[in-house]
């Protein structure tokens, strides 16, 4: 008779932990943090690590591979890239004279942008978690910017994340690293 009182106990008590729990509630458009960059040179290439932190109020994050009709096709109806193609965009800035100055590729149609798959299949609902977005960086082509990236050369990103719904996150900005040399 005890055990049957005390798991008819337990019952409840989980039934009243999962009444008290509320889910968290954030805005429909994303909002990222930065987290951590971590730098591994390798031979002719550093690959890059950054972390960020990220809140949706309705689970709309990520990309499939089927996801490659409008507005996340490729190409735009007139063949220009379509910037929505990619929900993972970053941008280069190196220090010169002790400021920061964009660096812009000399090939008009490279990005280091990205996509990062679905986050939540299932259903519409506030998530949050951490994204690690990868990428290997050469430098043993000098010519591929302007300004020009070389070891030992000062470097931070600025990353801005996109939802399906096509709203853009805060854009935030990484802590600078030293290309070449291990941070």
């Amino acid at each position: 008779m005890n055990t049957a009182k005390i798991v008819i106990l337990l019952i409840l008590l989980g039934f009243l932990a999962v009444a008290c729990f509320k889910p968290p509630t954030y805005p429909d458009v994303p909002s990222i943090a930065f987290e951590s960059i971590k730098n591994v040179p390798n031979n002719g290439s550093d690959s890059i690590y950054i972390s960020i932190t990220w809140q949706d109020g309705d689970g709309d994050l990520g990309l499939s591979t089927t996801d490659d009709q409008p507005p996340f096709q490729a190409k735009e109806a007139n063949g220009a890239a379509n910037p929505f193609y990619n929900n993972f965009f970053i941008n280069i800035s190196k220090r010169v004279n002790g400021r920061y100055v964009p660096v812009r590729f000399t090939e008009p149609t490279f990005t280091l942008n990205g996509r990062y798959p679905r986050l939540n299949e299932a259903r519409k609902s506030a998530i949050e978690g951490t994204l690690q977005y990868t990428f290997l960086y050469l430098y043993v082509f000098p010519d591929a910017t302007i300004p020009r990236i070389s070891r030992n050369d000062t470097i931070k990103f600025d990353v801005q994340i996109v939802d399906r719904a096509l709203n853009k996150s805060n854009i935030v900005e990484t802590s600078e690293i030293i290309i070449g040399r291990r941070n």
